[in-house]
């Protein structure tokens, strides 16, 4: 396979990832034209068109669709020789794709790629936060955009995945210092559901774990406002915006937050470290995930 048409395949997937000429061209550092050009010339040599354009997105024809397992695949086929070829030498280069949460401390994410950089200083690391939770991550990784990610999963949960745990906290109540329950050392859900929250985004794993257990017990709760991010959500509790299941690491050395203990709910915060099982990984991805999992046992 030559190397113009790997990079049409890189690029046409990049294009379905994002939905977007402009993102593709920021993702793979080329110009928009370039990336134009490129979807061209395959959709000249396939004889189809792979993409329709809309002035909102770009979404994958029939014909797209039908090639985006296939184009995967080809590259993964493509990293599979290539690692080959560097296991004869005792090198390892090519790239990693790492989907990751943002504003996530309980486990050292930069910590960890510092020591894995440090070992393989050919390999490229290309990071996707995820602006769609550990569902997002999820997809990404049986969609093959995703090579290895770092996500908040138990193993139960995603069983398609290879998922191992690396470090874990304790999801309790957390209240401003100034709320009326500040002065409360537990709480059973039923009471704690009439309260107002601030919650994250459906899709996130601590929103998707309390609204099970909710719904189990037959209780609705009232969230008033909706986030993508943990320190945002802490921000917002500590200012009386609501209340809000966190953490216990994050607010344990914070005097603007009360945590609370929820007697009746096991609930607690996993990052992990998956990859998707039956997928060709690129050595890189197996030794980074292995790294991940001998570096969680230490802690």
């Amino acid at each position: 396979m030559s190397g113009l048409e790997r990079r049409q395949l890189e690029v046409f997937l990049a294009v379905a990832r994002t939905g977007s000429f402009t993102r593709a061209a920021a993702e793979l550092h080329l110009v928009q034209s370039a990336v134009s050009a490129t979807i061209a010339a395959l959709e000249s040599d396939l004889g189809e068109r792979l993409f329709d354009r809309t002035t909102r997105r770009v979404q994958p024809t029939p014909a797209g669709e039908a090639l985006l397992p296939r184009a995967a695949e080809i590259l993964d086929a493509f990293q599979t020789a290539r690692d080959a070829v560097d296991e004869v030498r005792g090198g390892l280069s090519g790239s990693v794709r790492i989907g990751y949460m943002t504003n996530v401390t309980l486990f050292d994410i930069p910590r960890l790629l510092g020591r894995f950089s440090a070992d393989h200083p050919a390999v490229t690391m290309h990071l996707a936060p995820s602006a769609t939770g550990t569902a997002g991550l999820a997809d990404g990784l049986r969609t093959g955009d995703l090579d290895v990610a770092f996500l908040a999963a138990k193993p139960a949960d995603y069983p398609d995945l290879r998922i191992d745990v690396l470090a874990s906290s304790p999801l309790g109540l957390g209240v401003a210092a100034d709320h009326p329950l500040a002065g409360r050392d537990s709480i059973p859900l039923a009471e704690a559901a009439a309260l107002r929250f601030v919650d994250f985004r459906p899709g996130f794993a601590n929103r998707t774990l309390v609204d099970a257990e909710f719904r189990r017990r037959g209780l609705w709760r009232d969230i008033g406002i909706e986030t993508s991010d943990t320190n945002d959500t802490a921000a917002l509790i500590r200012n009386g915006l609501g209340v809000g299941f966190l953490p216990r690491y994050l607010v344990e050395d914070d005097p603007t937050i009360h945590w609370i203990v929820v007697t009746d709910a096991a609930f607690d915060m996993s990052v992990s470290v998956a990859t998707a099982r039956g997928r060709t990984r690129c050595r890189a991805a197996v030794r980074l995930a292995d790294l991940a999992r001998r570096y969680g046992q230490s802690l």
